[in-house]
């Protein structure tokens, strides 16, 4: 088999499944916030809402560029790629808080960061719990 004809491995496949996934639910649970929050408060529905995309665009910008396939790319190329990645995805993050903070006004920074932080729970917890191996150890 030539290097052209290599296929994405089956593991890969699975877990870029799985990080869409979960993905997708995060962006269900930051629009339920929202519009719990939007029911007390409107303020805080919106910055819930702004804590929820500040989470959730840099992570999937990092899941597209860190899980695409490339044929031929060896082991450091790709972590090479992961930390570029993360790199873009840390900058982006911080530009995002920094334009909510000094162009949304009123801003409900419990809400906002309240929001981003349970995202980040609710990632560690659902990639726990798809990686059945991690709990045997």
């Amino acid at each position: 088999m030539g290097k052209g004809n290599r296929k994405q491995g089956v593991h890969s496949e699975r877990m870029r499944g799985r990080i869409y996934r979960i993905l997708l639910v995060q962006a269900g649970l930051t629009l339920l916030i929202a519009l719990l929050l939007a029911g007390f408060d409107r303020t805080a529905g919106y910055s819930a809402l702004l804590g929820g995309a500040i989470y959730l665009i840099p992570n999937l910008y990092f899941a597209r560029r860190a899980l695409r396939h490339k044929p031929g790319a060896s082991a450091g190329q790709v972590l090479a790629e992961m930390y570029a990645s993360e790199i873009w995805k840390m900058g982006m993050t911080a530009l995002l808080f920094a334009a909510a903070f000094i162009l949304v006004r009123p801003l409900s920074p419990f809400s906002l960061f309240a929001t981003f932080i349970l995202l980040h729970l609710v990632n560690f917890a659902a990639l726990v719990w798809l990686n059945k191996r991690f709990q045997k150890l």
